[in-house]
């Protein structure tokens, strides 16, 4: 369990922050120019939702392993970045429901 919290820790990682901001940057203006602005849109809900959902599962998938009394290095590389992506989210979406815009 605690590869699993990795993988998909270190998956978190990766998509959040890099892949996100290549697709805005790059791949949605050249979607938007080739098939319209819906294309781009459902591609960019289905990962911003991948980008939510991958690191509550690997912060489920290392509670799992914490609790079957996992400690080594493997579980800590990727428990710890969905920790704090977990909380990111929680916070913007709390920020969106208190503050809206």
């Amino acid at each position: 369990m605690a590869w699993w919290a990795m993988g998909l820790g270190l998956g978190t990682l990766l998509l959040g922050g890099p892949t996100l901001g290549i697709f805005a940057a790059v791949v949605s203006p050249a979607l938007d120019r080739t098939f319209g602005g819906n294309v781009a849109g459902i591609v960019g809900f289905c990962l911003a939702a991948a980008a939510l959902i991958l690191p509550v599962c690997a912060l489920v998938a290392g509670i799992l392993a914490l609790r079957k009394g996992e400690r080594s290095w493997v579980l800590w590389v990727g428990f710890v970045p969905a920790i704090l992506a977990c909380a990111f989210w929680a916070f913007m979406i709390v920020g969106e429901f208190l503050f809206p815009h």
